[in-house]
């Protein structure tokens, strides 16, 4: 069980990676509850809506895992991001500059799809990148 939840929650970075968002309706669940920086976000489809304006933010975004760590039904990642700000984030306009992020990422894997997540990553140094 632990290689294929593995496998799930690699996919869920291959989105990110190779711009398949077709692939999470395969890997959340209906009821997938996102919890990101303290914000849940709640549906797959909604999941999808975050994802998609992230990527359209960060166009060139690929995640390397660092870490990754298998416990019962949960897969927990640590990872450093790279990214180039090409768009609208949050209200921030696109400054065109190179940004690594780095965070944690626990995946609670039911049935074979992503039930939920908890992500938190350093927005703080995000914004002091995107400001410097």
């Amino acid at each position: 069980m632990s290689d294929a939840n593995i496998a799930i929650a690699k996919s869920f970075y291959t989105v990110y990676n190779e711009h398949k968002l077709d692939l999470l309706d395969e890997i959340l669940a209906a009821n997938y509850v996102g919890h990101v920086n303290a914000h849940d976000i709640a549906g797959a489809e909604s999941g999808k809506g975050f994802i998609k304006s992230f990527l359209d933010s960060f166009p060139d975004s690929f995640y390397n895992l660092d870490d990754i760590f298998v416990s019962g039904n949960k897969v927990v990642t640590r990872w450093t991001c790279t990214a180039t700000h090409k768009g609208d984030f949050f209200g921030t306009p696109a400054t065109n500059k190179s940004v690594k992020i780095i965070g944690i990422t626990i995946f609670e894997i039911v049935d074979g799809k992503i039930a939920q997540l908890w992500n938190n990553w350093d927005l703080f140094g995000l914004v002091q990148q995107l400001k410097g």
